[in-house]
């Protein structure tokens, strides 16, 4: 199969209206294909969404593609595929553990930027990333990074590292284990 796509990953962006899920489920489930991971939210109105599915029977791009088209013209929908090599589908990654880095503060441009530049010195991945306005006023944000860091580093350091940063930045900071921070918030 070598046109044949084993895994595909699907990312849908426009404008937000109910539905847009269902619809698109639903295609890939007449296309037989089962979906094995998905992710979605909403930025100002706009509906983002990205989908890993697996063709249960040989599918080409472009032959999603052009169902996608078909299916969903004049939708104010962007489509974007690519298949899912097997060499690639699963990297192998160093032990890490669980954390979740909070900000909260004045809206600034270079915020996310300075944040994010500490993470990545130090080798930590961001697996989501999540932004709230706390006051009526617009004046203080807070923002949300779920991080996973690697075990070999010196987390003093980095915990130095990330709060010179915040402090810089006008922040205040929260670096707390996930289940730490799950337990304290939990509903």
């Amino acid at each position: 199969m070598p046109n044949h796509a084993e895994k595909i990953v699907l990312a849908v962006f426009g404008r937000d209206r109910p539905g847009i899920v269902a619809r698109v489920s639903g295609l890939l489930a007449r296309m037989n294909c089962n979906i094995e991971d998905a992710s979605q939210t909403i930025l100002y109105g706009r509906f983002a969404g990205m989908f890993v599915v697996r063709p249960l029977q040989p599918l080409a791009l472009g032959d999603l593609q052009q169902r996608l088209a078909e299916d969903f013209h004049g939708q104010e929908l962007v489509f974007w595929t690519s298949s899912v090599e097997k060499e690639t589908a699963a990297p192998v990654a160093e032990n890490t553990a669980p954390f979740v880095v909070t900000t909260i503060g004045p809206d600034q441009v270079g915020l996310v930027a300075g944040i994010t530049e500490v993470l990545a010195r130090f080798g930590v991945n961001i697996n989501a990333l999540r932004a709230n306005v706390k006051t009526d006023d617009m004046s203080q944000w807070v923002m949300i990074y779920e991080v996973d860091v690697p075990e070999s580093i010196d987390r003093g350091r980095f915990r130095e590292a990330l709060y010179a940063r915040a402090e810089a930045l006008d922040q205040q900071l929260s670096l707390q284990h996930r289940d730490v921070f799950e337990a304290i918030h939990r509903v």
